[in-house]
């Protein structure tokens, strides 16, 4: 009599147990924060054919594994294409993060609106065991899912020359106005005196090793600066020297205006380049 009691009440019990468990579970699904979606445009305008970025990000906190996010899904677009070209997920700040890039490829320009983007999820605990997705096969239709939307955005679509002519008219204006910052400052600072190479061969030794470093610290302007100095520097009169000087020159300007930077061979080339003409300087001397 008493064991079948004893039963009756662990039978209970574990009823009492596995009610208090569900309503517990259902409660912490209740309570958990649904997912955000947050839409970031690509800066700037789009182009024809060329693609425009729109990265959708749905970020939740909690455990990753809360919820399962599909790919984004958009309107049918007649003014262009549109795909999913990426897609990752990771965490910022203790935040999941899901990240879907979307890539609409313009085919007319003018302005238009973007297509309504959603991105439906799943929550597994939700989900019942006969619709889980199995791996190799289509999700569960997605018509039944919860989803995020966002609201349409313009998207103003130029035509390349429009494109170009801008930038190469604030690149040249940008140019212009570090040349005219650069020469300010150039005019200004006292220059050294323009002294003989060739003469003094510690002053000359001074001079190459000054330039060596600047070559090694990865400062070519300065290197090809002291070069076309004792270029300058070493009176030679030939057109072997003219054009020595007129090489390094160039060479100078290419690296300081255009950031074009030098192939070792050429700076090698300069370098014994001026080595030679700093020889035959000596040899005229002692002839």
């Amino acid at each position: 009599m008493r064991a079948r009691n004893n039963r009756k009440l662990n039978h209970r019990l574990n009823v009492w147990a596995i009610l208090t468990g569900i309503l517990v579970g259902g409660l912490a699904l209740a309570a958990a924060p649904a997912p955000e979606l947050k839409i970031i445009p690509q800066h700037g305008s789009a182009h024809p054919h060329h693609a425009y970025n729109v990265v959708c990000e749905v970020s939740w906190t909690g455990s990753p594994s809360d919820f399962s996010i599909l790919p984004a899904e958009a309107d049918a677009m007649d003014w262009g294409t549109l795909r999913v070209s990426d897609v990752r997920a990771f965490v910022r700040d203790g935040v999941n993060v899901v990240s879907q890039t979307l890539e609409i490829v313009p085919n007319k320009t003018g302005e238009f609106q973007s297509p309504k983007i959603r991105v439906r999820y799943l929550i597994p605990e939700a989900t019942p065991p006969a619709e889980k997705p199995v791996p190799g096969t289509d999700p569960p239709d997605s018509g039944v899912s919860p989803s995020l939307g966002a609201d349409p955005f313009n998207i103003v679509v130029r035509s390349s020359t429009f494109y170009v002519w801008i930038s190469g008219g604030l690149g040249a204006s940008l140019l212009l106005t570090a040349l005219g910052w650069w020469s300010a400052r150039f005019l200004r600072r006292p220059q050294p005196p323009l002294v003989t190479a060739g003469g003094d061969v510690s002053r000359d030794q001074h001079a190459m090793h000054a330039a060596r470093q600047h070559r090694l610290d990865g400062d070519f302007y300065s290197y090809y600066r002291e070069l076309h100095r004792m270029a300058q520097a070493i009176p030679l009169s030939d057109s072997d020297h003219v054009n020595r000087i007129a090489t390094l020159a160039a060479r100078m300007q290419e690296v300081g205006y255009r950031g074009v930077r030098p192939t070792d061979d050429q700076m090698d080339g300069d370098w014994r380049d001026i080595e030679r003409a700093l020889a035959h300087y000596k040899e005229s001397l002692q002839s």
